[in-house]
């Protein structure tokens, strides 16, 4: 099962790289703000329908505990206390328009202004920003292979960078710093995605409900991008107005000038085979396939925001490859082998990192009397407890524990564990090895 839920995040990335080889042949035609707005308008309102079937598939033809409206308002509602406190409501849309639409509009335009060659760069750029960020959190640890991986993407990305550049020249259309800043812009914004998408919490409520009905966790997922998407859209509109009443002119005042021209025609665009390959394939099947795999992760090795962080160079990797052969950019054969090369390298160099930061363990809890009946469900709330078990004799409790690291494993025994009052003593028995019998 694990395997196949790599392939589907991998299978994902390899689908997010054909989204610059698809908006490309557009950006002469129609504005950048129009294939985003079908791109998430479709995919959030498509999305929300699967995860609404999901739902009464599960009240009306299963014996699995119903999932009520009253509990889908209740998990908008809760506070993310990984997110400063915010309702979920709040943290879907900020996901949506700082980490979806804004990345997309800063993407888009870079492509636009220069070359996708050029754009790749600020997927790598992102990636240095999250291993600095958490660096400065303390959530990672900055071993060899975290060092080499980084010095491997910086020398990777003034590689395409010399090609960019060079492709520009020879096309008499140099890279300008309206580009340079949309580049960085949009390496800032996928990094805030990157970030948050992973602080999501379980209210107990939704906790309780996971622990009698598996199934939750999927329309779930899909109900959380699909918020995501349409609050978006939504505060796209806002922004956009505000864009065209500042007393000076952008790149974006243009798009959004030609892209509210275009809102009386927008079924023709939908039409496109483009826009429906985006929709389609590069929004709504890669998401379903990554929220999916999320939602049923049981590896006994790498956990899924692991995996993630490994297999997510194969979306600039696949998207430089079809640059060169689909749309012609100049890239040297030679220095694209090279660059491969390097990003393979890159991707496995992550793995061992991630597994060499791997922390499993079993935590052996006693608890106050009368503690028993709520703190279960309590703690499967936490990121990083995966299962818990009561038992009799020494101990009340046996937790099943895996952490990315071993900074975020003491954070979860330091801030979380130990300042419930329920809790009297922890014993804590790292993992070694697990030896599995393989069907």
């Amino acid at each position: 099962m694990a395997n196949k839920l790599i392939f589907h995040i991998l299978l994902a990335n390899i689908l997010w790289s054909f989204v610059p080889i698809l908006a490309y042949p557009l950006f002469n035609e129609v504005s950048i703000l129009s294939i985003i707005f079908l791109r998430f308008f479709i995919s959030g309102i498509v999305l929300l329908i699967i995860a609404l079937i999901l739902i009464v598939y599960n009240n009306r033809f299963t014996k699995n505990e119903k999932i009520s409206l009253k509990l889908i308002l209740h998990f908008l509602k809760h506070k993310n206390k990984r997110f400063f406190r915010a309702r979920n409501i709040s943290y879907f849309t900020a996901i949506g328009f700082f980490g979806i639409i804004l990345q997309l509009i800063f993407f888009f335009l870079t492509i636009k202004l220069t070359s996708i060659t050029f754009t790749i760069i600020g997927f790598l750029l992102s990636i240095v920003i999250i291993a600095i960020y958490e660096k400065s959190t303390f959530s990672e640890k900055f071993d060899v292979f975290k060092v080499i991986y980084i010095i491997i993407l910086v020398f990777t990305s003034i590689l395409i960078l010399e090609v960019a550049i060079t492709g520009s020249l020879i096309i008499g259309s140099p890279i300008s710093l309206n580009a340079t800043i949309y580049m960085i812009l949009f390496s800032v914004s996928i990094s805030f995605l990157y970030i948050a998408i992973n602080k999501d919490t379980l209210s107990k409520i939704e906790a309780e409900l996971i622990n009698k009905n598996k199934l939750y966790k999927v329309p779930r997922s899909l109900l959380k991008i699909s918020i995501s998407f349409l609050t978006g859209i939504f505060l796209m509109f806002i922004f956009l107005t505000i864009i065209l009443i500042l007393p000076f002119e952008t790149d974006i005042t243009q798009e959004a000038l030609l892209f509210f021209s275009e809102l009386q025609n927008i079924s023709s665009i939908l039409l496109r085979w483009e826009i429906q390959l985006l929709v389609i394939f590069s929004t709504i099947i890669p998401y379903i396939l990554v929220y999916f795999a999320n939602a049923n992760w049981r590896s006994t090795s790498l956990t899924y925001s692991q995996w993630n962080s490994i297999l997510n160079l194969i979306d600039p990797m696949g998207s430089l490859i079809l640059a060169v052969l689909l749309v012609n950019e100049y890239f040297p054969i030679e220095i694209l082998i090279i660059t491969i090369f390097l990003l393979v390298i890159a991707i496995i160099i992550r793995h061992a990192h991630e597994t060499k930061n791997l922390v499993q363990a079993i935590l052996l809890i006693n608890l106050e009397k009368g503690a028993m009946e709520n703190i279960p469900v309590k703690l499967l709330k936490y990121n990083g407890i995966f299962q818990v078990n009561s038992i009799t004799g020494t101990h009340d409790l046996i937790l099943n524990v895996k952490t990315n690291n071993i900074r975020e494993f003491y954070y979860l025994i330091n801030n979380r564990l130990r300042t419930l009052s329920e809790i009297i003593n922890i014993k804590i028995l790292f993992i070694n090895k697990i030896i599995e019998l393989q069907p």
